[in-house]
């Protein structure tokens, strides 16, 4: 059987485009148009049991938001938590509704007129939650960096420390005397999570992890091609690399074909192009359907 590797998916997608010829269109320009439907269209075609895996993390102590990887597509319920099934959302407000972390209110200093740096050690309200600190006099508002930053808004400067609650902050100006200062803040729960919701490319944990735990979701993967040597990649490099299937590869050329013509404007041939494509699509298809034939639907609830 012929292997679909990167050359003669090259050698397909000219034929079907009609780019034959290196002056129309180099292998960099071609290479670039066949990387560019593997990564963003393919996967939003074809969704396969072989790319069906699991994405596996370690939290960090303290750290509430982790950034989502570059090389999956999708993130499915179920989540693990040391292998123990855990609440999984997708809807911030659920998930802070029924997870609530409560600020705190202070009055915490109040103004003469004269003194613009104030200091106060919250010890029993600790750890504090990054990026929650305000500290405000009515007229001048400090916020919090998630980096133990204050800045205020007319120009004054401070500090938090998280975990000893130790805050301070130098007014721009003083702030008029009988003023309240009021300070505000989100008292960190930590300890083994239990929800982790999935949102703005971030997965955030609640309790926020008090060490580390090894986090499991479903996902998707972008790790479509293998090269002749080495773990497997997210694009092609050299005329070698294959895709994980090679029945693959007549699907990747027609996609591409398809997306060449229509840059240029050639509908007629976008139009050709287009059930030849999606009759690949549907072959590839076949075998996750096979698989679900046997997979009893879930009820709602």
């Amino acid at each position: 059987m012929a292997n679909w590797d990167l050359s003669e998916i090259r050698t397909k997608t000219r034929q079907l485009s009609g780019r034959t010829s290196l002056s129309e269109l180099n292998n960099n320009q071609l290479d670039e148009y066949i990387n560019k439907y593997l990564q963003y269209e393919f996967p939003a075609e074809v969704k396969l049991n072989r790319n069906y895996t699991y994405y596996e993390f370690t939290t960090l102590y303290h750290q509430q938001l982790y950034d989502f990887p570059t090389n999956y597509t999708n993130f499915v319920p179920e989540a693990y938590v040391d292998n123990l099934n855990t609440l999984f959302y997708q809807d911030p407000d659920k998930f802070e509704a029924e997870n609530p972390q409560n600020v705190q209110r202070f009055t915490t200093w109040t103004g003469d007129g004269a003194t613009t740096g104030f200091t106060n050690t919250f010890s029993s309200n600790v750890p504090i939650q990054k990026e929650s600190v305000v500290i405000d006099d009515t007229v001048e508002v400090f916020t919090d960096n998630g980096l133990g930053v204050l800045t205020g808004n007319q120009g004054g400067t401070g500090t938090v420390d998280y975990e000893t609650g130790a805050i301070s902050v130098t007014f721009n100006t003083a702030p008029i005397s009988g003023q309240g200062i009021y300070a505000s803040f989100v008292q960190q729960i930590t300890g083994k999570p239990t929800a982790i919701l999935m949102y703005n490319n971030q997965f955030k944990m609640y309790p926020v992890p008090d060490r580390a735990y090894r986090i499991r979701l479903k996902a998707w993967t972008l790790e479509l091609v293998r090269p002749a040597s080495g773990a497997n990649q997210e694009t092609f490099i050299n005329a070698t690399d294959r895709p994980l299937l090679d029945e693959w590869g007549p699907c990747i050329a027609f996609g591409t074909a398809r997306r060449i013509v229509s840059d240029f404007g050639e509908l007629d041939q976008y139009a050709m192009l287009t059930p030849l494509y999606k009759e690949q699509v549907d072959y590839i298809l076949t075998r996750t359907h096979i698989d679900l034939e046997s997979t009893r639907a879930l009820p709602m609830f």
